[in-house]
């Protein structure tokens, strides 16, 4: 835990300010002793932040061994903001930390999302197609419209209703507390109607449209003990490898893993580095 300290204590915090934000999100950089040309993007997932989490302390104490620098930051969505927040500012942020990686002066990145940073770094490529963007990497590739339909059962209609009522009432950013976390009724229709484009990207009962364009090699991986999810692992695992047309794709599972891997974050991160060493390092 020391050396993790250590690591930290050689960054440098790096705000920065996307288009259409009032004001800058907290940015975290942490370079190697010896500069890497190639930069580590960490979105973090649904009401996370850019230091909280094991798995990505160890991300950030174990990259550059493996040649890679760091760059850890707040998205819109960051803590109790994930109430209000639009999903598709996500790309703006991106963006953004890669012009703030930019103005470092590297010119080649790879972008690992856990949990909702999967949704997001997945809508950014698919759009930006970014030739600089060399990897994904997708830690833990929930499915939040089976998520929502499985735990509010019944209710899952009446809450679907409601919320799109609510929001052709002018009256979106009402809050619904009905879920694991406190979601306006215009963001849970983000993650929780069918139609929205958030809801479809990991939806694995649907065509992936945005997974599916997606070119870069692509790194996922889930816990087998992941609580979100709705059908076996091994099962959305394949799935993701029938829907790919990466030009190479690599997925496996975690024997033990949670969502947030408790437990089994330093073996994950190094698994995941390793992998990343051999094919894009």
């Amino acid at each position: 835990m020391k050396s993790t300290t250590a690591n930290f204590l050689r960054g440098a915090l790096l705000p920065f300010q996307p288009v259409g934000a009032k004001k800058p999100l907290d940015a975290f950089w942490i370079p190697g002793r010896r500069r890497h040309p190639m930069l580590l993007v960490i979105v973090h997932g649904m009401g996370g932040n850019f230091y909280r989490s094991e798995l990505k302390k160890e991300w950030l104490h174990a990259c550059g061994r493996y040649g890679f620098d760091a760059l850890t930051f707040n998205n819109r969505g960051s803590d109790r903001a994930v109430a209000c927040e639009r999903f598709g500012d996500c790309v703006a942020d991106i963006d953004a930390a890669l012009a703030a990686g930019r103005r470092l002066g590297y010119r080649r990145f790879v972008l690992l999302g856990h949990s909702t940073g999967c949704q997001k770094i997945t809508l950014y490529q698919a759009r930006r197609q970014n030739p600089a963007v060399r990897a994904l990497v997708l830690a833990a590739p929930a499915d939040d419209l089976a998520i929502c339909r499985r735990d509010l059962g019944k209710k899952y209609d009446y809450w679907l209703r409601h919320a799109r009522r609510l929001v052709q009432q002018g009256q979106g950013a009402t809050l619904l507390p009905m879920l694991y976390e406190k979601f306006s009724a215009k963001r849970f229709l983000s993650i929780a109607d069918p139609r929205s484009t958030e809801a479809q990207l990991f939806n694995y009962a649907g065509p992936m449209n945005h997974f599916r364009s997606l070119r870069c090699p692509v790194l996922a991986f889930l816990g087998t003990r992941e609580e979100y999810a709705c059908q076996p692992v091994a099962q959305m695992g394949a799935i993701l490898k029938q829907k790919t047309r990466s030009e190479n794709f690599q997925f496996f599972t975690v024997p033990g893993g949670d969502h947030g891997f408790h437990g089994h974050t330093r073996a994950t991160a190094h698994r995941a580095l390793r992998w990343l060493r051999a094919n894009v390092g």
